[in-house]
């Protein structure tokens, strides 16, 4: 099946997950001052849009972000800017030409289920453990998981919104703190060193999955029985 557009895989207000990788899996960002450069155009494009940044996981040839989706088309469109400029300075300071990612990033809603937003979270944040980068992933700062478990906040990190399944872990920080860490711990025992696939469909229960694959399967059938000649 060719590529499918997002207008038709990715819907508004629910949650989206994006993993953005380099070009043939290259090391795009694989120093600390590029992944500063990352963050730091991250942070002054986010500003120009309303959809909200809720976790991030940089690591050396790729990102996981997820982000609360107000509106698709600002957000394309924030994604362009942010990935060209990383792009254009990538490329200067390697003296090298052509492309820094692989093809478009990938962008999939999340099902709007406590427990389905969580562990998509759950497994961005386990990204640097399940890759041997640190034995714990408190050790690694160029994720939000610091900031969830044990509320550290890094200067790139200042316009992450909690999410409302996190907010509902208890009254205060303190409490959403200490039942995050003990659920990412459990996640990490029972699962977080396994490797998963996602689908352009979406991330969620199978039911969920299945009827937003039927939508988009209609929209096709349609689109090509209104464009057949007679």
């Amino acid at each position: 099946m060719p590529r499918l557009p997002r207008e038709l895989t990715v819907h508004e207000n629910l949650s989206v997950h994006k993993v953005w990788r380099g070009h043939n899996r290259e090391w795009n960002l694989s120093s600390e001052s590029e992944k500063h450069k990352y963050t730091d155009l991250l942070r002054e494009e986010i500003q120009k849009q309303s959809n909200l940044l809720t976790a991030a996981c940089l690591m050396s040839n790729h990102v996981h972000e997820i982000y609360q989706l107000k509106q698709l088309k600002p957000f394309s469109d924030f994604m362009r800017r942010h990935h060209g400029r990383y792009g254009a300075y990538f490329n200067k300071k390697h003296d090298r030409r052509g492309k820094v990612a692989q093809d478009r990033p990938f962008v999939a809603n999340i099902e709007a289920q406590d427990d389905v937003e969580m562990r998509i979270c759950f497994y961005i944040h386990a990204n640097p453990v399940r890759a041997k980068m640190v034995k714990d992933a408190k050790q690694y700062r160029w994720s939000t998981h610091r900031l969830y478990a044990f509320g550290l906040k890094e200067n790139w990190m200042e316009k992450v919104v909690f999410p409302g399944w996190y907010l509902r872990l208890g009254r205060n920080m303190l409490e959403r703190q200490r039942k995050y860490r003990k659920l990412f711990d459990a996640y990490l025992r029972e699962e977080g060193m396994l490797k998963k696939a996602y689908s352009v469909y979406g991330i969620g229960g199978a039911l969920w999955l299945d009827q937003r694959r039927q939508a988009v399967l209609n929209v096709l059938r349609e689109f090509k029985a209104s464009s057949s000649p007679p």
